[in-house]
């Protein structure tokens, strides 16, 4: 290596020196150390005990029922990802045929996007309420009987489910359309010419050049679904009840419990969970474009 070319590799070097410094102290060794605390018995205020898999052991083999349905609770709002795939999609899909004040509309599907999980699940807690809610005033109108949304366990999920639906689906939006504008228009001119309908170019066309839109969508939905916290704990003032996930359960653990061990060993069966959850979706969408 020559010197002018060691000066330019010192340069750059230096240049990423803050930032992997910052990685390495402020993400790596934390996820680490709550590796090694997840085999402890320690609950802040006094020395920790080696357990060896003793926290992973008692949380897996709660009697397969707090465990198992704070697991259902968590692929719950896994399963409403799709659901935002399509109504993301169907947005973008339409605004991409440019309709009048398609300007307008951008900006009303961009809007959930900017505001972060805190107001948007405030705003929420009001359309939701059972008394005075709007939704609840639609129902009546057609109706129907009002519905307990932050407080009936049987219906708790779907409210939170509808306003991850909201927020989830407006920024996938914003992506979708990007990338339909990426598909070059002589594809669908191809297609009519070889006498194609529109459906047929959709299912054909669209939805394969889509296909690393679908992947990313699908993996940061999955990541964004079973970490979900702040619309849970806000839209239910604190007491999950039939929306208690494994975030709420490891948040409750370490912070409310003190027991960090019991917390961090959570945090890692989440990390297997979300990273079990984008694998099978990321071989599955790959299997699915080469098949």
């Amino acid at each position: 290596m020559t010197k002018a070319a060691f000066r330019r590799a010192r340069t750059g070097y230096a240049f990423l020196l803050p930032g992997m410094a910052g990685f390495v102290l402020f993400t790596l060794l934390p996820v680490l150390a709550s590796l090694v605390i997840s085999f402890f018995d320690w609950n802040v205020f006094a020395s920790p005990v080696f357990v060896d898999t003793a926290n992973y052991t008692r949380i897996l083999a709660s009697g397969g029922s707090s465990f198992g349905a704070y697991a259902g609770n968590s692929f719950f709002f896994l399963l409403v990802v799709p659901l935002e795939m399509a109504v993301a999609l169907c947005a973008a899909y339409l605004l991409n045929e440019r309709p009048a004040g398609a300007l307008l509309f951008k900006i009303l599907f961009f809007i959930p996007v900017v505001f972060s999980a805190v107001p948007v699940a405030i705003v929420w807690g009001y359309l939701l309420d059972t008394e005075h809610g709007l939704l609840n005033g639609f129902l009546a109108l057609a109706g129907a009987g009002k519905i307990a949304w932050l407080y009936d366990p049987a219906w708790i999920k779907w409210g939170i489910a509808l306003m991850t639906v909201w927020q989830g689906s407006a920024f996938g939006t914003i992506i979708y359309f990007a990338a339909l504008q990426g598909i070059p228009d002589q594809l669908y001119e191809v297609a009519r010419l070889d006498g194609a309908g529109r459906w047929a170019a959709f299912r054909g066309i669209t939805l394969p050049m889509l296909l690393p839109t679908h992947i990313f969508l699908g993996v940061t939905g999955a990541i964004g679904a079973l970490q979900l916290f702040a619309p849970i704990v806000i839209l239910t003032h604190g007491n999950a009840g039939g929306a208690h996930t494994l975030m709420i359960e490891l948040y409750t653990k370490a912070y409310q419990e003190f027991s960090m061990g019991e917390g961090a060993a959570i945090s890692w069966i989440l990390f297997a969970l979300i990273a079990a959850a984008s694998a099978i979706f990321w071989r599955s969408a790959v299997r699915r474009d080469y098949a």
